[in-house]
């Protein structure tokens, strides 16, 4: 009788106890955001028969869940023998006496009204003590500001010692420059823990106050235990200005993985904008510019403009000609002011070149009109290359979406393909496309300015008069 109360009293001792696992060695910052309160260890073990308990050690929640190996909580006895504490704010789970069923994956899952998130811990389940140490936890890499403050965590599984004069032991050592090992200095606090569940689980705290320039480089967290050494290291980097010397999330690692995150999505929000105003853009800016070139031109330029009878030719088959009759010429020699020559073709391209060849002297460029649908491709390949032997390299409009026509050039072989990539091409969209009438003035040449006639006639009166003083 009297057994059986003194092990309840221990069990509730010890159910206690590890209430408490979660309101010691907390992280020293008044954040209210949900976050950790000290590092989330991902590997834990038990024996079995004994008492053993996990922990999810988080603040800020409104709810949390526990799974094992996806499986909800509460679990049946094949699944696992652990239960809540419930004076533990449902952060811990434990068992007071682990079964190796009780192996698996445990994952807590907590949320706020805003975020949710996940730790998962690997509960291992040992039918003895081992001989050997295992790592439960060690803090990543850290950048640190000078003056800030420092934490690193290391824990381990130390396997039970067989011989009188092979002690287990856990602690901090400094990394020198030339590889040797050395003792903490003084500004530098080491501060042990164990677990009042496993005794054989014990772990060290490495915490600097204010970090001054001796404090940064590497530090091994050694892990010795009867014969075997184990030796794991981390680094601590400088790095000037930024958020605190440690983060809440992962024991210490101080990348702020939320701002390089909103870093990355804005620079890439920021390259897709710039990509957009540069297509839409760019073409109207080359046309302006080309167009203030134009105004600035000398007056030889301007005559050897007007040599020319026509600025443009266009010309297209039967199929074609109600839209560019239609949209294409009125656009051209209304809106944009262009001289326009218009020249029709028969269906078939194999005499284009000498129908166009003596137009083609009259004008200063050349347009084609194509709508390749109603061709094969050969002979799409034959007007390509009527028209590129014209004396005017030809802007060629096409009627239909170049990719289609990619499609179609396989079937006559790369002469089309080269053909079709050595021609200046121009897709039409609609008449009312401003994209399209940038895109072709551009491959055009400007067209010359109007002069006024009054001007002319004054000027002409002026030479006149200045003829007769003379």
């Amino acid at each position: 009788m009297w057994a059986l109360v003194a092990v309840a009293v221990v069990a509730g001792a010890s159910c206690a106890d590890t209430a408490g696992y979660c309101s010691d060695n907390i992280f020293k910052n008044n954040s209210t955001w949900m976050q950790f309160t000290k590092e989330p260890v991902p590997l834990e073990y038990g024996f079995e028969d004994k008492f053993k308990s996990i922990h999810c050690c988080v603040k800020g929640y409104r709810s949390i869940e526990w799974f094992k190996d996806g499986v909800a909580y509460p679990w049946s006895a094949g699944v696992s023998n652990l239960i809540l504490y419930p004076e533990a704010a449902n952060q811990t789970l434990y068992t007071r006496r682990a079964a190796r069923a009780d192996t698996g994956n445990y994952t807590c899952r907590f949320s706020n009204e805003t975020h949710t998130d996940t730790h998962t811990v690997r509960l291992d389940i040992l039918e003895k003590q081992t001989d050997a140490p295992r790592k439960m936890f060690i803090s990543k890499d850290q950048w640190v500001e000078e003056g800030g403050e420092l934490r690193l965590y290391c824990e381990a599984l130390i396997g039970r010692s067989y011989l009188a004069d092979a002690p287990s032991e856990l602690r901090w050592r400094k990394v020198w420059a030339n590889g040797t090992e050395g003792d903490l200095s003084p500004t530098q606090t080491e501060i042990k823990t164990s677990r009042d569940d496993i005794e054989d689980i014990i772990g060290s705290y490495l915490e600097v106050k204010r970090v001054t320039s001796q404090d940064y480089g590497t530090y091994v967290c050694l892990v010795h235990s009867n014969d075997v050494v184990l030796k794991n290291n981390v680094t601590v980097h400088y790095r000037h200005g930024g958020i605190d010397g440690y983060g809440p999330w992962c024991g210490g690692s101080a990348l702020p993985w939320r701002a390089l995150v909103l870093g990355a999505a804005a620079g890439a929000l920021l390259l897709v904008s710039a990509a957009v105003l540069h297509k839409r853009c760019m073409p109207r800016l080359l046309l302006a510019a080309r167009q203030a070139r134009a105004r600035a031109a000398t007056p030889a330029h301007r005559a050897r403009v007007l040599e020319k009878e026509f600025d443009v030719l266009v010309c297209w088959t039967a199929v074609d000609g109600e839209l560019v009759r239609g949209a294409l010429l009125p656009t051209l020699a209304l809106k944009y002011k262009y001289r326009v020559h218009a020249v029709p073709l028969p269906t078939q391209p194999d005499t284009w070149y000498s129908e166009l060849v003596g137009e083609a002297t009259r004008c200063r460029s050349i347009v084609a009109v194509l709508s390749p649908a109603q061709y094969s491709p050969h002979q799409l390949l034959t007007a390509l290359r009527q028209l590129k032997a014209l004396p005017l390299p030809p802007v060629v409009v096409l009627l239909q979406d170049l990719p289609k026509l990619k499609r179609e050039a396989k079937e006559c072989g790369e002469s089309l393909v080269s053909m079709l990539r050595g021609s200046r091409l121009v897709a039409w969209r609609h008449v009312h496309e401003r994209a399209f009438w940038t895109a072709l003035r551009l491959a055009l040449p400007l067209p010359p300015e109007k002069t006024n006639p009054m001007e002319a006639d004054n000027k002409n009166s002026r030479a006149g008069s200045l003829t007769a003083l003379v």
